[in-house]
């Protein structure tokens, strides 16, 4: 089967979806929110970045096998094709606000050819060997860079900003899965894998010094940090918080944990009745931690990342060892509520008339995209209809 993007869908309601009516029984969405998918296909799809805009960066093989991909940019319900890699991989791009776009790519396995490219205003900037990068709003970018083989192997981390490149660690050790916020403060998994079995420690780098952030456990991994300097990774004990010196527990059992700034937490969950990895959300509501169960079915959703409007993506595979998946989407539902306070009033309408494009499918619309009700890429009379009927007053 050809590759093909799914027509925005709620999830649930697909026919393809055999288990359709039982998943939508499971799921416990917040309210103002809706669950969609797109870029489904037969070919791997890595993780999915968003940036506060809504626009998602992907890489997706282009073939079964390991050389061949294609970058791809989701926005506002558009999808098309950044960059074409026939004969490397593209994984793990990052995207900031200003649409800004950082990738690697290199040759399977061979790690002196990995290298970033830093795409901007459809410009491309190498910015030297490096692998599985971040990137922030001020545009600096963190990444690891491999040096050695064997029981001890080595990487570390280097930030990379206006032609310059900073090193962060030389201590030895495997660093991995690199994070960055906006005011340069890097988290990251440590690894020691001379030890039998292995053990990690969770770094974060902040005001020019690297502090081991405490846990019980001895194997953590898959860090995240938040412009609040809040920090999260798995561990066997489960989701586990750094926040102002202090470490929680967020839930006893989950893998992979993305943060935003409101403190909001995506992770995924092992189902013993699927026998897949379900996608979960820990939210703070009236001072009170909420859990909502996103997904219920034999899906995959492994890793992914959630904005500051709690819109999260997640990267799903078909499982079962089989490598197709896409991407899944949690987004807020668009009313003509702008501010998402729970009415339609002259606030929304002034921000209506300021996002106003006329008809005809528009890139980057950010914050406006809310007021494209009906989700055709531009705010315009269909929107204006749309909002008349949900105006509220006040």
């Amino acid at each position: 089967m050809k590759h093909r993007f799914r027509s925005l869908t709620v999830f649930g309601t697909g026919a393809w979806l055999g288990w359709a009516s039982v998943a939508h029984a499971q799921v416990n969405l917040p309210e103002g929110f809706e669950l969609v998918e797109f870029g489904f296909s037969e070919r791997f799809t890595d993780v999915p970045r968003i940036n506060n805009c809504g626009q998602v960066v992907f890489g997706k093989k282009l073939n079964e096998g390991d050389h061949g991909w294609v970058l791809y940019l989701y926005d506002n319900g558009s999808i098309r094709e950044i960059v074409r890699e026939n004969k490397g991989h593209i994984p793990a791009p990052d995207i900031n606000d200003h649409g800004t776009i950082v990738y690697m790519t290199g040759i399977v396995n061979d790690f002196e050819s990995e290298r970033l490219v830093l795409l901007e205003n459809r410009r491309t900037t190498k910015l030297g060997r490096g692998a599985y990068p971040s990137i922030n709003n001020n545009g600096v970018v963190a990444a690891t860079v491999f040096q050695r083989m064997g029981c001890a192997e080595e990487s570390n981390v280097f930030l990379f900003h206006d032609g310059r490149r900073t090193r962060l660690t030389r201590n030895g050790f495997y660093e991995q899965a690199v994070r960055l916020n906006d005011r340069e403060e890097v988290t990251w998994t440590q690894f020691d894998f001379c030890q039998g079995p292995w053990v990690s420690e969770i770094p974060l780098y902040s005001n020019g010094e690297i502090t081991l952030l405490p846990s019980e456990a001895t194997q953590r991994q898959l860090s995240d940090i938040s412009n609040r300097t809040q920090v999260v990774w798995s561990s066997p004990l489960g989701v586990e918080s750094w926040l102002d010196g202090e470490t929680t527990l967020i839930a006893d059992w989950g893998t992979g944990p993305s943060v935003n700034d409101l403190g909001d937490i995506i992770f995924n969950r092992w189902d013993l009745e699927t026998e897949a990895l379900d996608w979960w959300l820990y939210r703070i509501v009236g001072g009170e931690p909420v859990l909502y169960r996103l997904t219920y079915d034999p899906i995959e959703d492994t890793l992914g990342d959630i904005n500051n409007w709690t819109e999260a993506v997640v990267r799903t595979t078909a499982g079962n060892g089989i490598l197709g998946g896409g991407v899944r989407f949690l987004r807020r539902v668009r009313t003509g509520d702008s501010e998402f306070d729970g009415d339609v009033d002259r606030v929304d309408y002034r921000a209506l008339a300021e996002c106003m494009t006329g008809p005809g499918r528009v890139r980057g619309l950010c914050n406006c995209r809310f007021l494209d009700i009906d989700h055709d890429g531009d705010v315009d009379l269909g929107d204006f209809a749309r909002f008349q009927n949900a105006f509220t007053g006040g």
